[in-house]
């Protein structure tokens, strides 16, 4: 019976100490130069109010938010990915303009009104820049295609 007591008295109190209350005051003073908040009477006519407080140890729920912030840190990776895939889509199709325009650049030289023996040299000059511009083209391409696979490589790991 004792022991039962006992165990009852550390149930009952043991939560009184954990949440003990505090109690603080403090003196609103109102003077000519305004109102005058402090934790010690200023005039005779000071105004004490109290504000208590509950000290001790409130627990929240334990919870593991690992999960959620690994999700969440996924989730900024992926659209930082995303987002560099289209960056690099856009550079692909820009280049992609600088090509025909210099194709066309280049075509347009042959219908100047030129004679047969120009044109001879004019068209395999322009040959040769199409030959320099579509290999330009092609190793630029291939380069930003392969980080393009990377991308989406990385974007369908995360997801």
């Amino acid at each position: 019976m004792q022991k039962h007591t006992l165990f009852l008295c550390a149930v009952m109190v043991c939560p009184l100490f954990l949440h003990a209350q505090n109690a603080t005051t403090y003196y609103k003073c109102v003077t000519e130069n305004g109102t005058i908040f402090s934790q010690f009477p200023c005039k005779d006519n000071a105004t004490a109010y109290t504000i208590n407080t509950v000290s001790g140890i409130n627990t929240a729920p334990a919870q593991d938010y690992t999960k959620e912030l690994n999700a969440l840190e996924r989730e900024r990776i992926v659209l930082d990915l995303q987002a560099e895939l289209r960056s690099n889509n856009n550079k692909l199709a820009i280049i992609k303009r600088k090509k025909d325009r210099a194709e066309y650049n280049q075509q347009q030289r042959l219908n100047r009104i030129l004679d047969d023996e120009d044109k001879k040299l004019i068209s395999k000059d322009i040959t040769k820049q199409l030959k320099i511009i579509n290999k330009e083209h092609k190793k630029q391409t291939t380069e930003i295609e392969k980080r393009i696979k990377k991308l989406e490589k990385k974007i369908a790991s995360f997801q």
